[in-house]
């Protein structure tokens, strides 16, 4: 089973070369083969996942090569937990893509681009030496660039070339860190690192930790390294917007923080302060922004700013409950994020715009794409019983615990909020009387996997229940608090 930790990142690099070949007669092909190589990823995923919560993690060398100087991957429940999510996701997406995406050109290079950038999402899940989480980080945010910028207008342009300066920035002072950390240590590895910061003063504990953490945070788009991410999300294609605001910041951000706060600097309690105030910003900054937008796709990507403001709070107060809170939201806003931007690129392929002021009644038009919409309003808002109901409780109660009755509060306020603009949006769009409707539901191929995401932000909530909650989220939450490298066995990796 070790070896086919590499088949995820092998079958979407492959498949990004692949597809333009296979399409270049018939461009529908092109479609097919990403539903069809995604599928197989979140296949190889699912028995992985299965596996590594069965029997516990799974380690494997590159070419043979033990630490320090190898290349080691491997697998843990909270690896297997993101990487089951994005594939889970990115299948979804793509069965919505093959409609939606047809009224543009070029589509064999959306596919190949979508391909490439799966790859190095899952190739950072897997990776346990920096520099490669770094090469996957680039190979991943490259692509999204040229993704976020495919219809090719003025907008999207100026969008890309923004989120482009600011991952520069981001790589940068990653870029800075990893240097240090090689001439301070002579390894990249992260156990071998780990071994080795002990000899590592404060001072250079502090800088790599604020480099690393300002880096990722940046790609999470943490208050105040949020400015890319309105732009970015709200011009994109739907698709991308969906996997952008539904994964990929978790994935290339959240993810990594996770690792660096709870794995790597563990010596360092002071960062869990920064991550707090981070979370706190972010959740009020994105909140209070959304209620401003006029157009629908902006409201949503402030919505996310805020959304993920909840998760760096679950970070930064640690032990099982924030750490559970942040899991459990990481998946319910993963689930109803995407679906609300599938949800309103369904509503732009009809109507041609996602300026709230130019829809009126959408129920009486799109009757079941309104349900859906509803379905994922309601979710991030945390309306019990779907999953952010029962995340956002879960971190209001590990503040209290903590002693941080006043986030607590913060956390109700922007809650309530985040309910205030979601109501209003469907008041003022969906719910509304329309001039002399005509009914024009979005095509079945659209409606379908949205229906999927509807359901599982529905059930989401069942991963709470003790049965299920021990074998998936404790085990993942485990590795949060207890991470140890001493059980694997090949290359003495303590």
């Amino acid at each position: 089973m070790n070896h086919l930790i590499i088949l995820p990142v092998a079958i979407y690099l492959g498949a990004g070369f692949l597809i333009p070949l296979i399409a270049r007669k018939d461009e529908t092909l092109a479609g097919i083969a990403g539903v069809l190589f995604t599928f197989l990823v979140f296949i190889t995923s699912l028995f992985l996942s299965i596996d590594v919560f069965t029997n516990g993690r799974t380690v494997y060398f590159a070419g043979g090569w033990e630490k320090p100087l190898g290349i080691v991957l491997m697998l843990d429940p909270l690896s297997c937990l993101f990487l089951l999510m994005t594939n889970t996701i990115a299948l979804i997406i793509m069965l919505y893509s093959t409609v939606y995406m047809k009224k543009f050109t070029g589509v064999p290079y959306f596919y190949s681009l979508f391909m490439i950038m799966l790859a190095g999402m899952n190739g950072i899940l897997i990776s346990m030496d920096i520099f490669n989480i770094y090469v996957f980080f680039e190979v991943a945010s490259i692509s999204s660039f040229t993704l976020v910028a495919f219809g090719l207008k003025a907008e999207e342009l100026e969008a890309s070339v923004k989120y482009t300066v600011m991952s520069i920035i981001a790589s940068t002072m990653i870029t800075f860190a990893i240097a240090l950390i090689y001439g301070l240590t002579g390894t990249l590895n992260i156990p071998a690192f780990m071994s080795s910061s002990a000899g590592l003063s404060p001072v250079h504990l502090w800088f790599l930790g604020g480099l690393l953490i300002s880096g990722f945070a940046l790609k999470t788009a943490l208050v105040p390294f949020h400015s890319w991410l309105p732009d970015a999300h709200s011009m994109a294609p739907a698709p991308i917007s969906a996997i952008l605001s539904g994964m990929f910041i978790k994935v290339v951000g959240l993810y990594v923080l996770i690792r660096i706060t709870t794995n790597i600097f563990t010596t360092l309690p002071q960062i869990r302060i920064v991550l707090l105030l981070f979370g706190v910003l972010s959740m009020l900054f994105g909140g209070l922004m959304a209620y401003g937008q006029k157009n629908i796709k902006r409201l949503f990507a402030y919505s996310t700013i805020s959304q993920i403001g909840y998760c760096a709070i679950g970070l930064g107060i640690g032990g099982y409950l924030g750490y559970l809170g942040v899991l459990m939201h990481f998946i319910a806003h993963g689930f109803s994020k995407a679906l609300l931007f599938l949800n309103i690129g369904a509503v732009e392929y009809i109507t041609g715009t996602t300026e709230a002021d130019q829809l009126k009644g959408l129920n009486d038009r799109m009757p079941v794409t309104t349900l859906f919409g509803s379905t994922g309003m309601l979710g991030i808002a945390g309306v019990p019983p779907m999953g952010n109901f029962w995340s956002k409780l879960i971190i209001i109660i590990a503040a209290i615990q903590a002693g941080y009755p006043e986030i607590a509060v913060l956390c109700v306020i922007v809650a309530i909020i985040t309910l205030g603009y979601f109501l209003k949006l469907q008041r003022t769009v969906y719910y509304s009387r329309a001039e002399n409707p005509v009914k024009a539901e979005a095509p079945k191929m659209l409606l379908f996997p949205m229906g999927i995401l509807a359901v599982l932000i529905f059930i989401s909530g069942i991963l709470l229940i003790p049965g299920i909650r021990q074998h998936s989220l404790d085990k993942a939450v485990s590795v949060m608090e207890n991470f140890s490298y001493t059980d694997i066995k090949t290359g003495d990796l303590q």
